[in-house]
């Protein structure tokens, strides 16, 4: 049985279309079309309907995804525990990142982990927080760096940065002269007194967004939209331009912006954090990654009590 194909399948069930699949799995859509026939073809059943722009599961490929996600599970358990046994420096980690933080986290400790690891190779799989939350619960990914707001009782989840909310505003704006100098604490204010504003927002189907239409909806009015965007980072860069009105995460603060910035009242916070399968043995050099990461949120983002 070859696992990498056993992930196809999975991965395909996942994601039920077919080009994303095979970008994502590295091949071509037509090798992974032609693999899949030839599986369903031993099987003697279709796998997967093919509908126009989606490829769902048939009741037979229910049944295969659950065994081949089982498979998979105790597969990468049992090559993690003979690595530790016999003290390998060989093998892979497979880790999410939903975030340009992560991203900017990984490419820093990079080098001294390839420094002690240098055969282990590491496969990112980059994607929003639900994403990367959904496949490490299915065992595709060993852990994943991402951000509190969904929780799933099937993981671990360790805090690696705590993170409030700040509004930004343009520095044109009629309230920009509250706000505190650059470098100190910064000021409060009530996020009511924006109401007539217009604000730029995430996609509802971000974290980022659920947290502020919580806090919206505390302050007791439903934000004007000037600009929804599905990519959190292009909220950030047009909110650090100036503009527009935004709620972003603290540490996209700039203060050589075109914005000024403030805490709100009511408040809104999340968690950086990295998850993991409950029940999951994290290898040495797994272990070793993780302890990466949590010296470099510790090191990068000691500022944010300002």
């Amino acid at each position: 049985m070859d696992i990498r194909q056993l992930e196809y399948i999975v991965r395909l069930a996942d994601r039920q279309v077919l080009a994303r699949t095979a970008e994502e799995m590295y091949v071509s859509p037509s090798a992974l079309s032609q693999y899949v026939a030839k599986l369903e073809s031993e099987l003697g059943t279709p796998l997967f309907k093919r509908a126009k722009g989606a490829w769902p599961l048939t009741g037979a490929g229910m049944a295969y995804v659950e065994a081949a996600r089982d498979i998979l599970k105790r597969y990468r358990r049992m090559r993690k525990d003979i690595n530790d046994i016999i003290d390998s420096t060989s093998g892979e980690i497979t880790a999410g990142i939903s975030s340009n933080k992560a991203s900017r986290m990984f490419a820093t400790i990079f080098p001294r982990f390839k420094a002690k690891y240098p055969n282990i190779n590491i496969r990112l799989t980059d994607g929003h927080t639900k994403e990367i939350i959904e496949q490490t619960e299915k065992g595709l990914l060993d852990f994943a760096f991402c951000t509190s707001g969904i929780e799933n009782p099937a993981l671990v989840y360790c805090p690696l940065l705590h993170e409030r909310f700040v509004l930004a505003v343009p520095k044109t704006h009629r309230l920009a002269d509250l706000a505190s100098p650059p470098g100190g604490r910064l000021a409060t204010i009530d996020l009511a007194l924006f109401r007539d504003d217009c604000f730029m927002l995430a996609n509802p189907s971000l974290t980022i967004r659920i947290i502020t239409d919580k806090m919206f909806a505390e302050a007791g009015f439903a934000p004007k939209i000037l600009f929804e965007s599905t990519s959190a980072q292009v909220l950030y860069t047009l909110a650090e331009s100036g503009y527009g009105m935004a709620l972003i995460p603290m540490a996209n603060i700039n203060f050589d912006s075109a914005a000024v910035y403030f805490f709100t009242n009511p408040t809104g916070e999340w968690d950086n954090i990295v998850a993991y399968a409950q029940g999951t043995r994290l290898s040495r050099a797994g272990e070793y990654f993780i302890a990466l990461a949590k010296e470099y949120y510790a090191a990068h983002f000691d500022y944010l009590n300002i």
